[in-house]
């Protein structure tokens, strides 16, 4: 989609556009690993153009994909796994229960299911959960973890 409206700009330019396009936003940080990276950002920063309409939309339509796709909106930025008494790789759970949904909907052999087995051997499995609420008050995205944490369970601990 972003291609077919703009072939020539990069995904960390439609990003960075994206965030300097809302309104007060004064500054966006964008990581950079090399001169290549530099020079594109550069190049649509230094006479800054706000996303149009339809460009807009396509953002808008891609979220929605992306949204429809992954159930559990983690963002995997682990605050939930410091304060965590059991030890449970909560990001890690969430990830492998989506991608069971969006791979695996008819059941049978899940390559998630292997992964899985492997992190509740070094990690405490989701039905570990004391229900303390450490990790839903460390996370950003206020997800429900402890609910989330028993649809996994129910999932992969069969």
């Amino acid at each position: 989609m972003f291609r077919d409206l703009q072939p020539d700009l990069s995904a960390a330019s439609w990003a960075v556009r994206f965030a300097a396009s809302q309104k007060g936003v004064l500054m966006v940080l964008s990581g950079m690993s090399n001169i290549e990276q530099l020079r594109d950002n550069i190049s649509y920063m230094i006479d800054f153009v706000p996303l149009n309409e339809a460009e807009l939309s396509v953002v808008h339509r891609a979220a929605g994909i992306i949204h429809e796709s992954v159930e559990i909106q983690c963002t995997a930025c682990r605050y939930c796994v410091e304060g965590c008494p059991k030890n449970i790789a909560i990001p890690e759970y969430f990830s492998l229960y989506n991608e069971e949904k969006r791979s695996n909907p008819g059941g049978g052999f899940s390559v998630q299911q292997s992964y899985f087995a492997n992190y509740a051997m070094l990690r405490g499995k989701p039905s570990d959960c004391i229900e303390c609420g450490a990790c839903e008050d460390a996370c950003p995205q206020k997800l429900p973890i402890i609910e989330l944490l028993k649809k996994v369970s129910g999932v992969f601990e069969k």
